[in-house]
């Protein structure tokens, strides 16, 4: 699959429609979700299941739009939005019931044509804003500034 290809499924198909079982194929085994790990969650695979899990229990009815995508041959990014109910615990904030609104940027390294690590960038409003960075190394090592 090509890099633009899998960050749309990704998308799509995993994170819009619930299609956890794709991960199998679109990640290596031991790839690491840096937001993943910033909240404690499992190593490989299995943390990037938590993730999806994770928002898609808390953030009802997901509508995605994917703005853009940008890939390379080892790398892909892609700039969307969403909006959702937020119907569970996210981000540190209780559930409200209401829609709220993200701006997300999404990158994956990848290695042989899979996930090997994601970070992203991400600005929710609920209606403060809150941001999630994983995308610089600083804090993809986890220094205590990611919102829980």
């Amino acid at each position: 699959m090509k890099p633009d290809e899998l960050m749309r499924t990704f998308l799509n198909d995993v994170v819009a429609r619930g299609r956890l079982e794709l991960i199998d194929e679109l990640a290596t085994p031991d790839m690491v979700d840096e937001v993943n790990r910033a909240f404690g969650g499992p190593p490989g695979r299995a943390g990037l299941v938590a993730h999806a899990k994770g928002f898609r229990r808390n953030i009802g009815d997901p509508q995605i739009t994917i703005e853009r995508i940008v890939a390379g041959d080892d790398a892909v990014m892609a700039w969307w939005t969403f909006t959702g109910l937020h119907t569970g615990p996210w981000l540190g904030r209780p559930p409200t019931g209401n829609r709220i609104r993200a701006t997300v940027f999404s990158f994956f390294d990848l290695v042989d044509s899979r996930i090997d690590r994601y970070r992203l960038f991400l600005h929710a409003e609920f209606p403060e804003s809150v941001i999630v960075d994983t995308s610089r190394p600083a804090l993809a090592h986890g220094n205590g500034d990611i919102p829980h």
